[in-house]
């Protein structure tokens, strides 16, 4: 790869007629490794489409003929996105209705380079893998392996560690130091928090209102009193949670266990549930830990009713044996939900409001006429949330981290016995993520709702879980330990 130094004077890039984003005066060496901080909302995403060619010059002047390439998890987002609508097309091939491979992705790559990479990232056995069914990782590994192949003179990296476990997160940031350093490449890492700040770093800057605002030594930026609160170490006050309104309140639950898996196997090409007695009683909040692929998501889908093979097996929810004639509204009314395949599914061009509003009635979208008290809930939700100012911007229109959070307070909205939290906090910057984790600390204290909580991160587990499932790796497998904390 040709070692380029870039420079951008007094440049700005048009985002749409109102918004610019402003890289100003900017000089990128190949020895750089710039690692960018920035809050939900800042601009982080689009600066990194300025940065990778993606929006129109404005004003001023950019570099010419140079070659960036873009890592980010909404581009794996988009990827399993253009996946979903090739497979459920009525036209679709043979071919097509298999789904994206690496190795169609990687069907232009000069085969050298190719080898090279793939080699690398570890690849050899997932080349003809469907991408929906890779994990999020190895999703993450593919796009690095595509980017590397086209010979970049720029890499960025938007969020690129989000939904990965400790041990591939790890992985990927030692991997992104050795790519800096074999291929020569200079790198900009925009990340939400002080794990994923990798060591040989240049310098470090922090992205406000569109434009970075500051860049100096980590040293530096880390003294900064917006750095600290972006990084997690915000201090918040005293948290009081909205009331419900009194419409959807529910019945009490006649038993105390809300939750029950009886024997309960799950296998694709290998077992991922082997006969898992499992049991949540009211008043019992779970943490839920272990490594991408393990079996958490499977067990919550087990849950929810959102994975088939629920038919299939002894599983009662809310006094409701799965199978047993009930309809899905009588179990969604009982829980909240915050997930990734959510998240992936909640395609409505709605305002913000309408997506806080929709918790009230189980929906993707709001399809009622909401009632004053309604209206006012979700409102204090949005302040609570700091996206009051962001009311009527539709959703598609937020950042990543914004959606994140108004699907959170969707969640949180009707107050319900059962909150199924996968990898919340997915996209969130330090603020927001501290932010959330007060809301939940707030819930299990001072609530009727027991909690069920995955996450990769242990510094994002609030205090006040009474268990903990853990999915702990095998010689040909996993196996689940349940113990109280």
């Amino acid at each position: 790869m040709t070692e380029r130094t870039l420079v951008w004077k007094n440049a700005t890039f048009s985002i749409n007629d109102d918004l610019c984003v402003n890289l100003g005066n900017l000089t990128i060496t190949p020895s750089d490794l710039i690692v960018l901080i920035g809050g939900n909302g800042s601009g982080k995403t689009s600066l990194a489409r300025a940065l990778n060619a993606e929006l129109p010059l404005k004003n001023g002047e950019a570099p010419e003929n140079y070659h960036p390439v873009l890592v980010s998890f909404e581009k794996q987002m988009q990827l399993l996105e253009d996946d979903y609508k090739m497979r459920n097309n009525d036209n679709a091939s043979e071919e097509e209705a298999f789904g994206i491979t690496p190795n169609k992705l990687f069907a232009d790559a000069d085969p050298n380079v190719l080898k090279d990479v793939i080699a690398g990232m570890h690849l050899e056995n997932l080349l003809d893998t469907p991408i929906r069914q890779l994990s999020g990782g190895e999703g993450r590994k593919v796009l690095l392996t595509k980017a590397l192949c086209s010979k970049p003179n720029l890499i960025i990296f938007d969020t690129p560690f989000d939904a990965l476990d400790v041990q591939t997160r790890t992985e990927l940031l030692k991997l992104i130091d050795e790519i800096h350093v074999k291929y020569k490449t200079p790198t900009i890492l925009i990340v939400n928090r002080p794990s994923e700040i990798p060591e040989t770093l240049t310098a470090m800057g922090i992205i406000q209102n569109l434009q970075i605002t500051k860049i100096s030594s980590r040293s530096e930026i880390e003294k900064d009193p917006d750095a600290i609160a972006l990084l997690g170490n915000a201090k918040l006050p005293d948290i009081t949670l909205p009331q419900t309104p009194k419409k959807f309140a529910l019945k009490a639950l006649k038993d105390d266990i809300i939750v029950k898996l009886n024997e309960v196997t799950v296998a694709y090409s290998r077992v991922v549930l082997d006969k898992l007695n499992f049991e949540v009683k009211r008043g019992e909040h779970w943490q839920i830990i272990g490594p991408n692929g393990a079996g958490k998501s499977t067990l919550l889908s087990l849950i929810t009713g959102d994975n088939p093979l629920v038919y299939a097996n002894d599983v009662t929810v809310f006094g409701y044996k799965r199978g047993s004639g009930e309809s899905i509204w009588d179990i969604k009314k009982y829980y909240g939900l915050v997930s990734g395949a959510l998240h992936l599914d909640y395609r409505v061009s709605a305002p913000a409001i309408n997506v806080v509003l929709s918790g009230f009635y189980d929906s993707i979208g709001l399809y009622h006429q909401p009632s004053d008290e309604e209206l006012s809930t979700a409102r204090a939700w949005l302040k609570l949330a700091a996206l009051d100012k962001q009311e009527h911007q539709s959703f598609k229109t937020l950042s990543f981290g914004q959606q994140r959070m108004l699907l959170i307070i969707r969640a949180l909205v009707k107050n319900p016995p059962l909150l199924i939290l996968d990898e919340p906090l997915q996209g969130l910057d330090g603020y927001a993520r501290t932010l959330v984790k007060a809301f939940i600390t707030y819930i299990m204290k001072n609530g009727h709702t027991s909690v069920l909580f995955v996450s990769h991160h242990k510094e994002d587990t609030p205090e006040g879980f009474t268990n903990r499932l853990s999915f702990v790796k095998t010689a040909d497998g996993f196996r689940v330990e349940q113990e109280k904390i």
